[in-house]
């Protein structure tokens, strides 16, 4: 006997034609795996739009993390900067030494979060379902999304330390040498 069908359609299929298409009533509901709970159409698209927001705000407060930390970075290393540019290094050496940093500081915390995630994703997943959680993963999304949030934390850590960078280029040496320690 059929006890569930799970169908991943795509979003620019109209959902009320393959209902029509496969003979689904009317009236059969979504029910979410975990809890057993019919939900309506309408729940989901909040749902998402909520997450899309909570999205949002994270990546606004890593950003502001990312250009605060680089701030504090090109202050604390004045006198570097001060001597770097007094024994010849141009502006743009300066700004890529900076971004290259950023960059590779991005790079691994976004690599250790992606570990962690998927760690605990995976272990939420096995505590709910068991075993059959991973009979239907799909790796192929699960992949994209990796990359999607590899090339976001990469592009955050940059476009964070863009505005430290140039301050860092723009600094005299006379200047950046007579700050304090």
């Amino acid at each position: 006997m059929l006890k569930s069908v799970k169908l991943l359609i795509d979003k620019s299929i109209e959902r009320q034609a393959v209902r029509r298409e496969i003979n689904l009533p009317e009236d059969l509901k979504a029910v979410m795996l975990s809890k057993g709970v019919p939900i309506e159409p309408k729940e989901i698209e909040g749902n998402r739009i909520q997450t899309r927001w909570v999205m949002a705000l994270a990546l606004l407060v890593a950003f502001v993390g990312i250009l605060n930390a680089m701030l504090m970075s090109v202050t604390e290393r004045f006198r570097e900067i001060g001597t770097m540019k007094c024994l010849g290094a141009l502006d743009g050496f300066i700004v890529k030494l900076f971004l290259l940093e950023s960059l590779f500081q991005g790079t691994v915390g976004t690599l250790l979060g992606i570990i962690v995630g998927l760690g605990v994703s995976f272990g939420m997943a096995a505590l709910s379902f068991g075993g059959a959680a991973f009979y239907h993963v799909l790796w192929d999304q699960v992949w994209t999304n990796v990359l999607i949030t590899l090339l976001v934390g990469m592009v955050l850590s940059v476009g964070g330390a863009i505005l430290p960078a140039l301050q860092a280029a723009r600094m005299e040496p006379i200047a950046a040498m007579r700050v304090d320690a």
